[in-house]
């Protein structure tokens, strides 16, 4: 399931459009295929073809472009699962199962940006740049809410707080994929069986 990405530091001329985007999107590859550890603005400079005093103009440390990577790093899950939550051509169940295992994937393939993005490093900078309270920078959460909502409505789970329940869902997928990536969990050739046996068990508890 997993898909091992190899990094090459080539450097790429740049020659126009936008820096900032182009640097965050640079530094977002080589913490995803190479971990958190390795980037450094020089590299980046290096990568991009350009100088150090235009990187420094958007991003006056290391920790800063950090932020970005992880702000871009939730905007790409919101663009994951936004779309199959609201995709109304399937059942409630099947959105249920298909956001449980776009998760997973996420996690398995993307096991560096996934700890940048959840992890405990830079759980206080997240605090502040990601606003949960905020439906228009966390259209994905609030798409599972709004999942959660048509369950209760189709008689499917409980009609109780869905913003509870929502946090519930995230805790349970959110704990699988830390374990499996971590190493805790050795199930890979039982992890479609456990899946399967962890979402009904989920869902039968919100009934």
């Amino acid at each position: 399931m997993m898909k091992n990405n190899e990094s090459t530091k080539k450097t790429l001329p740049y020659h126009h459009g936008n820096l900032k985007e182009a640097l965050l999107q640079t530094a977002l590859e080589i913490i995803d295929s190479e971990g958190l550890d390795t980037i450094t603005l020089r590299d980046l400079t290096q990568r991009l073809g350009t100088s150090r005093s235009a990187v420094y103009r958007h991003f006056t440390s290391k920790e800063v472009l950090i932020l970005g990577v992880i702000e871009k790093g939730y905007e790409q899950l919101n663009l994951l699962f936004t779309p199959i939550f609201q995709d109304r051509t399937h059942t409630v169940v099947e959105r249920f199962d298909a956001m449980g295992r776009a998760y997973l994937n996420f996690a398995i393939e993307h096991p560096n940006l996934y700890r940048l993005l959840f992890g405990e490093m830079y759980r206080k900078e997240r605090e502040e740049i990601c606003d949960y309270k905020d439906e228009t920078l966390a259209t994905g959460l609030y798409a599972l809410i709004g999942l959660l909502i048509e369950a209760q409505e189709e008689g499917i789970i409980v009609c109780e707080n869905p913003i509870v329940q929502a946090a519930t869902v995230w805790a349970s997928i959110h704990g699988l994929a830390s374990l499996l990536i971590d190493g805790h969990l050795l199930m890979s050739d039982n992890l479609e069986e456990i899946y399967r046996y962890s979402q009904n068990v989920l869902l039968k508890g919100l009934c």
